[in-house]
């Protein structure tokens, strides 16, 4: 994965490469992936990771291939470019993931990713920074791991890797970057939220969010397109269907 950036955005006519790295290694060949990839849309990340210490400069990415989705944040550098650096990889056990959203908002205290699966359901991750604010004001904090999965999987796709493609890689690179006088690490945490059934059982090819994050839609083989929010409890539910006519 490439990150580019255009040196002049009122034309888009020339652009500037920010960094690049191996996400997933190198697959063998014949194998397919379903390499997919989404911004968080939002103007900085949500209001709990800043408070945990990313920057709010941070440019965010959620990747996926096969059933293992990664969160990339770019860190803002002093010479103005971006450093691409992983802080979570999530196993999924789900079957081949056909596309993947990251919900738009950046006040609520929790991100939310999407994805639409090959065994016909929608997927709902929540992914959260925890911390603890009095000691991070202290600046007593210790440093945590970058990355806590809350989910383990012995599923995760293999990988195989030429010699060029092993020196190359750098999907293991974690950075360190500076927050107030110091440095700190900051901890992400996943789960599965909601797991939602299309009832045709059928490959789900697309998923999309609501500009405000407020709604979720999903479609695939069928073409009916499903639409989902969540209730007062806090549990994605359908909430309307539209079919082809």
């Amino acid at each position: 994965m490439i990150l580019w950036e255009p040196l002049e955005s009122e034309s888009l006519g020339s652009w500037k490469e920010l960094d690049a790295v191996y996400p997933f290694g190198q697959y063998s060949r014949g194998s397919e992936p379903t390499f997919r990839l989404s911004f968080h849309k939002s103007e900085r990340p949500n209001h709990s990771a800043i408070s945990a210490g990313l920057d709010p400069r941070t440019l965010s990415i959620a990747l996926s291939a096969t059933n293992v989705i990664k969160i990339n944040r770019a860190f803002k550098l002093d010479d103005g470019g971006y450093q691409l650096n992983e802080v979570l990889e999530m196993n999924t056990h789900a079957v081949v993931i056909n596309d993947i959203a990251w919900a738009p908002g950046c006040i609520h205290m929790r991100d939310l990713i999407a994805t639409a699966c090959d065994d016909g359901c929608t997927r709902v991750f929540e992914v959260t920074t925890p911390h603890n604010r009095g000691l991070m004001a202290s600046g007593s904090m210790e440093s945590p791991p970058l990355s806590l999965n809350k989910q383990e999987s012995s599923g995760s796709a293999s990988h195989t890797k030429s010699g060029i493609g092993a020196g190359l890689e750098n999907a293991s690179r974690v950075k360190d970057f500076k927050r107030g006088s110091g440095t700190q690490w900051i901890r992400h945490e996943w789960k599965q939220v909601a797991k939602l059934a299309h009832r045709e059982n059928l490959p789900a090819w697309r998923v999309q969010w609501l500009y405000d994050g407020s709604a979720l839609a999903s479609t695939g083989d069928s073409g009916t397109l499903h639409i989902w929010k969540q209730n007062y409890d806090g549990q994605f539910v359908e909430f309307a269907e539209t079919a082809l006519v």
